[in-house]
């Protein structure tokens, strides 16, 4: 039962000013030829029968439900004639992890543990689940075409409809149910949309706050061990310094007196040098006089200088032996010098050492402590990335369902309330004996190319099909469902065959004079031969 106060419009069967010419007259008397050729003619669809009639041609309205509902707008089909079904993923509970983050997130150690459980909670697999909403029509061009269609609409006052009004089956309690059960999902995806962003933000929040304390953990202790560290380094520094003074003094010591026998061997080095190059010089002269006397043949001089060179390079021989000496304890020497320098130095640095181990330990431990802050710090942030890394996939998945959900309707406030219109069409019932069947011509509009062409028809083969061209795609294919639903639902097709022969146009008197003026005016525009308008006038004089 419709409410009494429910707003109902109709809509126009063609664009009331897209041709001048093209009024009620030439609609109908264009409707009438089409159909009535198609009785005459066959549709290409069935048998032609002969003996069939045209038992009525009426035009009817097909009710849509449009229901406002929070900011959107939604299309119902009221003949429960179209069918629609849609999958979305559901979300593991939001509300539960929600819980579980505010609950463990007084402590680190509880925080890490639910990062722990939690890193696969949004990762598992979803679970799909079909959503049906009967009747709605969410198609996207239909929803154009009705768009603009809609600005064409009359509201229908008192019980004037203008044409025969279809009695909705889709009752607006159902309507409203269905849209209550769209408004309950939509509130629960955007809740469960609103709790991720509220749990990423506090996941976040948390995992910062946790690592702010211990970066000032790590900071305080830094403080507090440099603090040990400066006052060991007050007790040891003097020590220390007191250190290298004495083991500075110690190897002054040493290293004089190394120099002072370095020194003397040094000097012994240099005499020794002079005395072999003394003799060397010795040698050569000598080798020279026993030269120069064994040329005068002074045999006796030339043995003398000879034997002379000859005991000098004896004398030689030693000295350079001794050098060989010399140098060989200068090396040794220097040798242990160095040595007993580097060893008091191990032996300083051994102390120093001992004295700055407690520093030293001090520096390990400290280090030792601060690098477990920073892998505890590397921990919390490894355990979050997947958690978070999971929240992210949710709101995602969460928008798609958003999304899914706001577009099986769309923004339109100009109605406040629901309504119903009614898509025109006329339908032409054809009968032979006990059979009936039907042809539907949805909303048209006069053929683009102009009056005086002649085009193919509408209804099948016949020239006049062009005449009324469908002008909504989209709503023209939901005019064609119903001619098949009329085929397999008998309450259907007993409603439209009691508003057709209530709305009869062919039995008031008036409107066959307006189907035989604008046949008149069709025959003189061209758009109907001398035969057809002959056919359809006697069509209609035996009607």
């Amino acid at each position: 039962m419709i409410n009494p106060s429910l707003k109902r419009f109709t809509l126009p069967f063609a664009p009331q000013k897209s041709r001048e010419p093209f009024n009620a007259e030439v609609e109908a008397a264009g409707v009438y030829a089409l159909a009535e050729l198609e009785r005459m003619k066959g549709g290409g669809l069935i048998v032609r029968q002969p003996q069939e009639k045209l038992a009525f041609l009426a035009k009817i309205g097909y009710p849509l439900w449009l229901y406002p509902k929070n900011e959107f707008m939604y299309i119902f089909d009221g003949l429960k004639n179209s069918e629609f079904a849609t999958t979305y993923f559901e979300l593991p509970s939001t509300q539960a992890f929600q819980d579980a983050l505010k609950g463990n997130s007084n402590t680190k150690e509880e925080f890490t543990a639910f990062l722990s459980d939690h890193s696969n909670y949004f990762s598992q697999p979803k679970k799909e689940k079909l959503l049906t909403i009967n009747n709605l029509i969410v198609d996207v061009d239909f929803r154009k075409e009705l768009g603009v269609y809609r600005h064409e609409a009359v509201e229908v006052t008192g019980s004037a409809a203008g044409y025969a009004l279809l009695q909705p089956s889709l009752e607006e309690a159902a309507v409203s149910s269905s849209l209550t059960e769209i408004a309950n999902l939509q509130a629960n995806a955007r809740q469960d949309s609103e709790r991720l962003a509220e749990c990423l933000r506090l996941l976040n929040r948390t995992t910062n706050q946790f690592v702010t304390e211990l970066d000032y953990a790590a900071e305080a202790f830094r403080d507090e061990a440099n603090a040990k560290i400066r006052a060991q380094l007050e007790f040891i520094n003097p020590k220390i310094a007191a250190l290298n003074g004495d083991y500075k003094r110690r190897i002054a010591q040493l290293t004089r007196s190394f120099d002072v026998e370095l020194e003397k061997l040094g000097k012994a080095k240099t005499k020794n040098e002079r005395a072999i190059e003394s003799d060397q010089v010795r040698v050569r002269q000598y080798q020279r006089e026993a030269e120069a006397q064994a040329s005068k043949h002074h045999q006796i001089y030339e043995k003398r200088w000879k034997e002379k060179a000859a005991q000098t390079r004896k004398d030689l021989n030693g000295l350079e032996k001794e050098l060989k000496r010399t140098e060989k304890k200068i090396k040794n020497l220097d040798e242990q010098k160095k040595s007993q320098v580097a060893n008091l130095q191990f032996q300083l640095e051994q102390e120093i050492k001992r004295l700055r181990q407690p520093v030293l330990d001090l520096e390990v431990f400290r280090d030792t402590k601060i690098l477990v802050f920073r892998r505890e710090i590397e921990r919390l942030f490894k355990l979050e990335r997947p958690v978070a890394d999971g929240l992210g996939g949710a709101i995602k998945l969460g928008d798609a369902v958003n999304a899914k959900l706001d577009a099986l309707g769309f923004i339109d406030s100009s109605l406040k309330s629901p309504a119903l219109f009614y898509l025109p069409y006329y339908a032409a019932c054809y009968e032979a004996g006990l059979s009936r069947r039907f042809t539907f011509l949805p909303p048209s509009m006069a053929n683009a190319e102009g009056f005086g062409s002649r085009l193919r028809g509408a209804f099948g083969i016949s020239k006049f099909r062009q005449l009324l061209v469908p002008r909504f795609p989209a709503i023209s294919e939901l005019i064609g469902k119903l001619q098949t639903l009329v085929k397999h639902d008998a309450f259907m097709e007993n409603q439209i065959v009691s508003l057709g022969e209530k709305n009869n146009a062919l039995t008031s008197r008036s409107a066959r004079n307006k189907i035989v003026d604008g046949m008149t005016y069709l025959r003189n525009e061209g758009w109907l031969s001398e035969k057809e308008y002959q056919i359809v006038s006697d069509g209609l004089a035996r009607t």
